[in-house]
């Protein structure tokens, strides 16, 4: 199946905004807010999971998510558009 972008691709956006949120963990002090960055972490390593994975219909709904959620966001948290 062809995807509307690489699955390197996919992954490194996921792997991204995994790290940022590992970092804000890192200097986050309230209790809710960590545990709000520890959903968020493992909602990021089950896509990860699933883009590795072998049923095609779950690679394509996290590749749509990412190319109409994650990919503005990551450009925004970079600075782009």
């Amino acid at each position: 199946m062809e995807y509307p972008i690489s699955l390197d691709t996919a992954l490194s956006i996921v792997g991204e905004l995994k790290v940022n949120a590992i970092k804000e963990k890192k200097v986050a002090t309230d209790s809710e807010e960590i545990k709000y960055l520890d959903s968020k972490i493992s909602m990021y390593l089950n896509e990860e999971r699933i883009l590795y994975g072998i049923d095609e219909l779950l690679k394509l709904s996290i590749i749509d998510k990412i190319i109409n959620y994650y990919s503005p966001l990551v450009k925004k948290i970079n600075g782009g558009a």
